[in-house]
């Protein structure tokens, strides 16, 4: 056998074998799932939603191909407009990018134990100040094909990818408080609850207070408001916001606020503390506000929150964890802006 050949035989099946790893590397696997998305979306009108599926950058080419719409009725969504299919499309080409068109379903976490079923009806997209670093967001307009399913529902929402097992709605009855969902339950606090939840705040307060701000708020009763919710093992917490607040205070700002997660077992302690995100507001947007609960399945809870800064609003989605606060749990999708 001539040497020569027999280098380039070996040249051959090395270089075969290099081409053959590099397509297992490059190619994509057939069979591959579909990564798991959540998303925000907001009430639009009396039976259709709207959801921004993937923040985008304009630079300011909408104006010639969009058609002004209605503004949504769930704040945070600022004003949609409606944008062509072909237009959408570019966007849809970049990397993670969601691929939705008018006529597709997707599943509706309502929060109060029921998923509907939305078909995607209109193309929307929404333009911030890009020039500040702003992301601006593409979505649709979904009807919902329940027309009933939001009549008793909050305004804010998840959506998920259309299921075609397992998406049938929990229906409430009177056996409602026995289904293990998660939920903003929406119940009354018993008074011996609200009074253990607010000498827990108070404490907390007098804990990591500044020696000023204990001064100023030492003759003060706090103002608070309790929100039970439900975990999706079915498991009690409450969300609690307290301002100590006398009025007389400079630019009527409350001398402090607080907010905590808490759990009443084995006995009522703190899990996790919210602190003020905006150094003028007090209980109402100075702190984290629970809009929604949902169940996200596999035993998972989703936050939906408002978020208020100094001059930012975030919407935020979430997936909820003991001892986490809002800005350090699991983050699914964010909706926000700032100047």
């Amino acid at each position: 056998m001539i040497p020569g050949h027999k280098c380039k035989f070996g040249s051959l099946r090395l270089l075969v074998f290099v081409i053959g790893m590099l397509c297992l590397h490059t190619l994509p696997m057939s069979g591959q799932a579909t990564p798991e998305r959540f998303w925000l979306a907001g009430r639009y009108d009396g039976n259709r939603v709207v959801v921004y599926f993937d923040a985008v950058k304009f630079e300011g080419t909408t104006a010639p191909v969009s058609t002004k719409i209605a503004t949504p009725v769930a704040a945070a969504f600022f004003a949609p407009v409606e944008l062509p299919a072909s237009y959408i499309a570019r966007f849809q080409e970049l990397p993670n990018a969601e691929h939705f068109a008018i006529g597709d379903r997707y599943d509706l976490i309502l929060g109060n134990g029921v998923i509907a079923t939305i078909k995607l009806t209109t193309l929307v997209g929404c333009e911030t100040d890009e020039q500040v670093g702003n992301d601006s967001f593409i979505g649709a307009l979904g009807t919902v094909e329940n027309g009933d399913a939001l009549k008793f529902a909050k305004e804010y929402y998840a959506v998920r990818r259309h299921q075609e097992s397992g998406t049938a709605a929990v229906t409430t009855s009177t056996k409602a408080e026995n289904l293990k969902y998660a939920n903003l339950t929406g119940e009354p606090v018993r008074y011996d609850v609200e009074t253990q939840i607010a000498e827990l705040l108070n404490q907390r307060m007098k804990a990591e207070a500044t020696e000023a701000e204990r001064l100023a708020a030492a003759n003060i009763s706090p103002a608070f408001q309790v929100q039970p919710f439900q975990l999706a093992d079915g498991s009690l917490r409450y969300y609690a916001r307290a301002e100590w607040k006398s009025g007389r205070e400079p630019k009527n700002t409350p001398s402090y606020v607080l907010a905590a997660w808490i759990t009443p077992l084995p006995t009522f302690r703190i899990l996790a503390v919210e602190k003020r995100t905006s150094p003028y507001d007090g209980i109402e947007s100075g702190l984290p506000d629970l809009r929604n609960v949902v169940d996200l399945g596999a035993g998972r809870t989703g936050m939906i929150f408002g978020i208020s800064g100094l001059d930012s609003t975030d919407l935020r989605l979430v997936e909820y964890r003991d001892g986490a606060s809002a800005l350090k749990m699991k983050l699914l999708q964010s909706i926000s802006t700032a100047e």
